[in-house]
């Protein structure tokens, strides 16, 4: 064959071998899976307490009579933990007061008004949010006492 056969059969089988690789690469990112968003509702405060002592029975073996002094035990530590977030509020809100006054003095008095109405509207969603979530517990316990 003459030079320039060589020198077109060498093209086409490097013309070929490179689509093949653009096929393959193009294949992979086409048959890799997709992000899905998960449907599973978080346990309820009440929920993972059942659930814990229900493992707490089947695994360990515990007694009825230990589960109750465990739940009783729950409950204290909850009430303490109660207590030591309202001894810290004062002082949660002195730091997030003082964050948001030298956030303003940062600002010009027209980003101020919109600094202040984007935190009540966050405000505003947040009490929503946590309304919706005390109901649906709400539901969730009275669902599972029947």
């Amino acid at each position: 064959m003459p030079k320039s056969r060589w020198a077109t059969v060498a093209y086409l089988m490097l013309v070929f071998g490179s689509g093949s690789m653009v096929g393959a690469v193009a294949h992979r990112l086409y048959m890799t899976n997709s992000v899905t968003a998960s449907t599973v509702i978080p346990k309820t405060p009440a929920q993972t307490r059942k659930d814990f002592l229900d493992k707490l029975r089947s695994r360990v073996g515990a007694t009825a009579d230990q589960a109750s002094r465990v739940n009783a035990i729950l409950d204290e530590a909850k009430q303490k933990y109660s207590e030591l977030d309202q001894q810290n509020k004062p002082l949660r809100d002195k730091i997030d007061q003082e964050r948001i006054t030298a956030i303003l003095a940062v600002l010009t008095p027209e980003q101020q008004k919109t600094y202040l109405a984007w935190r009540a509207e966050a405000k505003a969603k947040r009490e929503q949010k946590a309304l919706a979530e005390k109901s649906q517990a709400t539901a969730a316990a009275t669902s599972q006492s029947r």
